[in-house]
């Protein structure tokens, strides 16, 4: 086991994709292993904080590895603002391996993917959608709280907040992406509370950085 060294594996899990027609779950498959391999892994500054590249594991499950926290939440959003047409449960837990590092996730095993398929598989069961394991208290709140607020809103309501969180709530980025006035993306703003939503982000982003 690598001793003294904790790293951050990261599981997602798209929900029902069973379900999808298809054409369009294959279509989604494809689409993630395209964006893994041109956008994901080889991104900046995130390509610098990947231990062992991200890859689909099972089905329209991913994996991967982070050397730290620091961009757990810019590549939780960026999965759930890119492929916004399914559900993601993203389970991140931190620790470290048992195996030496390799070119992506599933060629690495260890504590911390262990705990991570742990609180993946408990989230199925509590309709949680952000877990994770490792981290302080503070995370585990704020995660419960983050899921109670995502099931709240209507599907549209959660794409809208996938992709406003993507692109960092710039409206200009989100009225080209969504194709609508900038004054619907102000109206649905304030229908769901977006200032008390974006000081919730920054409190579970300002918890989870403190495991670095």
């Amino acid at each position: 086991m690598t001793k003294n060294v904790n790293y951050v594996a990261v599981l997602a899990d798209a929900i029902g994709s069973r379900t999808l027609p298809p054409k369009a779950r294959v279509r989604l498959q494809a689409d993630l292993q395209t964006r893994l391999r041109s956008d994901l892994n080889t991104r900046k500054p995130w390509r610098s904080g990947i231990a062992a590249r991200f890859a689909i594991a099972r089905g329209d499950e991913i994996e991967g590895l982070l050397t730290d926290a620091e961009f757990v939440w810019d590549i939780a959003h960026w999965l759930r603002g890119v492929f916004a047409e399914v559900d993601w449960i993203i389970a991140c837990a931190r620790g470290p391996i048992s195996t030496a590092l390799a070119d992506t996730a599933l060629e690495v095993d260890g504590p911390c993917f262990h705990a991570a398929r742990a609180a993946l598989e408990e989230a199925k069961e509590t309709r949680q959608v952000f877990t994770f394991r490792g981290f302080s208290p503070a995370v585990d709140a704020l995660a419960a709280y983050y899921s109670a607020l995502y099931w709240s809103w209507t599907p549209r309501q959660r794409r809208q907040a996938s992709k406003l969180r993507f692109d960092g709530q710039g409206l200009d980025k989100l009225k080209e992406r969504l194709n609508v006035h900038p004054t619907a993306i102000s109206h649905m703003k304030r229908r769901m509370a977006w200032p008390l939503v974006a000081e919730g982000d920054r409190m579970l982003r300002a918890a989870i950085l403190e495991a670095l």
